[in-house]
């Protein structure tokens, strides 16, 4: 009897910890675009397109080390302890933070050695040999990143959102204040030195979010630092960072040799390098928004599933799987459709002097990186369901064959001048594909939705894009653009009616109703 209370107390935890934490992440993450967003627009002004360019393949190559130093770790680490805590067996939890620690700090060491020894190479091989310079200061950004990768994976084990949360917001409202501030001082000089005055405001974000991150896992008390777990953690964070470095290092090697790439397809220098940071600095930026709801629910669905597959619990993953699937399906949609649809109006209110000569490009990159956001957000969720039932080899093997797949089609189609720019997106939908087919194929028996369920918001979100469109040709500027998202909102919210309903009733409506449950329990109580 013990143990049947134990499980059903243990179920409502894992169900009311995934919707906070994922209301507590996306609502982190949208103050973080906000801010992101308000980072990139005065930054593009002051250090230009080309500066943007720069700074966005210096930051490819940081964000793949930063990943081979603790993306499998974060990842590894949130499977872990929350299976250790599944178990009861707390002294494991210490033992994964003492390897997640040594592995971290030193491979974050050697790269940063790689950094200062060859940034004069690799920024020549980028084509912005005057750009090292930002290597030598991402090299110290480098071991701060992944310990705060450590310790974030170590709360959200404990299926923790909130430390996560905020520690992104101080990243954010930090790089803000100081990135814009030294990349005006220095930018003064040239365009290189104020990319690199944006990189030290990322230096000076990391400090402080490092800080207030070890000040909230010092809260849980003493960590015993014993040998126990050794081969656990590195049979999880092995495959893990091997398949989670796939992604950046696909776009590494695209930051790498794209410029090249394009100017065999007829493009000048300058102008190639203005078209990348088009592709990612403008419409990608943008476009990447609601890639907030798919990593929070993935983020927050990994230490859960991973408690409930340690348990054996198959039907209730299938439950948590189908009501996560399909409740970021219903948001991610008109979000992106909604971008793609008030873009035209969009960019030239926020890029009033770069986008001109470039906005029937951007229009059209918008399209077509619509889609590949949209799957995107797809194989993120899938990856989580991956590797919280502990497939961490296969995780590594789809990543692996997503991201051949990409490399190919870019080296393919970014030389051929009919798509040059857009080989960027057709390889990103590439690699998106082949890793969900391949998920899809063997998890199976986990994964079904309905068919309605799936359609209906697909259907919606298309009509509210074409009455957008027709919206905006007629009544334009930001008087439009404001107009156009309220009717945007209105015609999804009632073309998918049954359910808007049911996604309300299992929100709002339930937040308003375990509000009242609560007041009158405390009346009660009183009386």
């Amino acid at each position: 009897m013990a143990n049947t209370f134990k499980s059903i107390r243990h179920a409502r935890i894992m169900k009311n910890s995934i919707g906070k934490g994922a209301f507590v992440l996306i609502l982190s993450g949208i103050i973080c675009k906000f801010f992101g967003g308000l980072f990139r627009l005065p930054l593009t002004n002051i250090i230009g397109i080309e500066g943007i360019g720069i700074f966005q393949m210096v930051m490819s190559l940081y964000s793949l080390a930063l990943v081979f130093v603790s993306g499998g770790v974060t990842n590894a680490l949130s499977k872990l302890v929350s299976s250790a805590r599944a178990r009861g067996d707390y002294k494991k939890i210490g033992s994964y933070l003492r390897y997640g620690l040594i592995f971290t700090l030193s491979l974050s060491v050697l790269f940063s050695l790689m950094f200062v020894l060859f940034s004069s190479p690799i920024a020549s091989v980028q084509g912005i040999g005057k750009g090292a310079n930002c290597y030598l200061i991402v090299a110290v950004i480098l071991p701060l990143g992944g310990l705060v990768g450590v310790t974030r994976g170590l709360l959200q084990g404990y299926s923790d959102m909130t430390p996560t949360a905020v520690s992104q917001i101080i990243e954010q409202i930090t790089k803000f204040a100081f990135g814009l501030i030294f990349a005006y001082l220095f930018g003064s000089h040239s365009v290189e030195r104020g990319v690199f005055g944006a990189f030290l405001g990322i230096l000076i974000s990391e400090i402080f979010a490092f800080l207030y991150l070890f000040w909230s896992a010092s809260k849980n008390g003493r960590y015993d630092f014993n040998k126990e777990g050794k081969r656990e953690f590195f049979s999880a964070s092995l495959p893990l960072t091997f398949g989670g470095v796939v992604l950046p290092l696909s776009h590494a090697v695209e930051a790498l040799f794209i410029i090249t790439l394009l100017m065999r397809a007829g493009i000048s220098h300058e102008n190639a390098t203005a078209l990348y940071g088009l592709q990612t600095g403008i419409v990608g930026a943008i476009l990447n928004f609601p890639l907030i709801i798919s990593l929070a629910v993935a983020v927050s669905l990994l230490p859960n599933l991973a408690f409930l597959a340690t348990q054996g619990d198959i039907e209730g993953q299938k439950k948590m799987i189908k009501k996560a699937f399909l409740a970021m399906w219903f948001i991610l949609l008109p979000l992106v459709l909604g971008i793609m649809s008030v873009s035209g109006v969009l960019y030239p209110l926020i890029y009033p002097k770069i986008i001109n000569n470039y906005l029937k490009i951007a229009l059209q990159l918008t399209l077509l990186s619509g889609i590949s956001i949209i799957l995107t957000a797809i194989m993120q969720f899938l990856l989580s369901l991956l590797q919280a039932n502990g497939y961490f080899t296969y995780s590594l093997i789809f990543s692996i064959l997503g991201g051949i797949g990409k490399i190919v089609i870019l080296f393919i189609t970014a030389p051929l001048k009919e798509i040059s720019i857009f080989s960027i997106a057709i390889s990103n939908i590439t690699l998106a594909l082949v890793v969900s087919i391949c998920i899809l194929i063997k998890l199976s028996k986990l994964i079904k939705f309905p068919f309605f369920d799936i359609v209906l918001p697909l259907l919606s979100a298309f009509i509210m894009y074409m009455v957008v469109k027709i919206f905006l040709s007629l009544i334009g500027g930001f008087l439009g653009l404001a107009l156009a998202v309220i009717l945007g909102m209105a015609v999804y919210l009632v073309t998918s009616f049954p359910l808007t309903i049911k996604y309300y009733k299992l929100t709002i409506g339930k937040f308003f109703a375990d509000k009242t449950a609560k007041i009158s329990k405390n009346q009660d109580d009183f009386s």
